[in-house]
């Protein structure tokens, strides 16, 4: 039997390697994420696979056995509320790998250690498996249910909008900006007596800006529509009596790579609370073209929304750790201002793991 180890920036560029040399027979026994030393502190990301050709099962597991099928990051997974994780996102590939991994075993006759279920009760919520390993590395592979909870809570980012006066909406089409703006705009003008002005740039959406002056209209609010970054700093300097101005942004789609720094252009020299807005629903490489996107914008906080039309609601712990952006609103439906409620690390553990036993 012959075994072969190979790193390449890529699962992609790895399996070609791999059938270039071992023929299409070969099996994965083992990925995991290493660094390209030869780059120094620039070291980049790449994956370490090692494949076997012409095996018996015996041998395989001889060779697979201290091994994780993929063992997510190295680096360390400290126990406080500050810990900046930075696992690079694990292609679809490499949980596939797994799966076949495991099929190829139980009909070789190959037993394997049952899964945690705790751990499988993670992954089935939607939490990415590459986070889910780095836990299970730090806790052991037999911890339960309370130690995660407890880790999580330690770990997960939730924080009050900066104290700014002006908040602005991003996000892409169709997450809920309009609407979680209402919400947020009720509850300010109509439960804290504050002075509310409603500010939209969103001139494309047909609809968009009378949705939003019907809103301002019930509210009995200010409200302006701008198109151009010299417009948006006249209407603010009409607003500066305001407590709170709530700004809507164009929705468009994240691969839409000059829209930030056509928005950027609005938002020079005037300082702001920039909240990114995605539904609780969004699949892991969607979220992560979404935030590369929308980082340029400077976030600083998340809103999830639609949290009633996902099955499940892994994505905002997998955002939390992996981004570190603090998360303040979570919405719940389409009442206005009812369904939205700060967030809280409890909520958020909740919503994945259901209420503590």
């Amino acid at each position: 039997m012959q075994i072969r180890t190979y790193t390449a920036p890529s699962m992609k560029d790895a399996l070609t390697r791999i059938k270039s040399e071992l023929g299409t027979e070969a099996v994965i026994i083992s990925t995991r994420e290493v660094s390209d030393s030869g780059y120094g502190i620039m070291s980049r990301p790449m994956i370490e696979v090692v494949a076997a050709v012409d095996y018996d099962g015996d041998t395989l597991l001889k060779n697979t056995r201290g091994r994780k099928a993929y063992s997510g990051t190295t680096d360390t997974f400290a126990m406080n509320a500050g810990t900046v994780l930075n696992p690079e996102n694990v292609s679809d590939d490499i949980v596939e790998l797994k799966k076949m991994l495991k099929s190829f075993m139980a009909r070789s006759g190959i037993n394997p250690e049952p899964e945690n279920p705790v751990r499988e009760k993670l992954l089935s919520r939607g939490v990415r498996s590459n986070l889910v390993d780095l836990i299970f590395s730090k806790l052991g592979t037999d911890t339960g249910e309370e130690a995660i909870r407890t880790l999580l809570g330690k770990l997960l980012r939730t924080q009050p909008p900066s104290p700014e006066r002006i908040w602005v909406f991003l996000g892409t089409t169709g997450v809920g900006k309009t609407t979680t703006i209402a919400k947020l705009a009720g509850r300010a003008a109509l439960r804290e007596k504050k002075r509310v002005a409603l500010l939209t740039l969103d001139a494309y959406r047909i609809g968009a800006i009378d949705q939003s002056r019907i809103y301002a209209k019930i509210l009995n609010i200010p409200f302006f529509s701008v198109t151009t970054p010299d417009e948006f700093k006249t209407a603010l300097n009409q607003l500066s009596s305001m407590d709170l101005i709530l700004v809507d942004t164009v929705g468009r789609s994240p691969f839409c790579n000059d829209y930030p720094s056509e928005l950027q252009k609005y938002f020079e020299n005037v300082p702001a609370c920039r909240f990114l807005l995605m539904p609780v629903a969004t699949r892991d490489q969607e979220m992560d073209t979404i935030t590369k996107t929308f980082s340029r914008m400077k976030i600083d906080r998340m809103i999830f929304t639609k949290a009633d039309e996902a099955h499940f609601s892994g994505s905002m712990i997998t955002h939390n750790l992996l981004y570190r952006t603090p998360l303040s609103y979570i919405t719940t439906g389409q009442r206005v201002p009812e369904d939205i409620e700060p967030a809280t690390t409890s909520k958020i553990i909740a919503s994945t793991l259901g209420d503590a036993q």
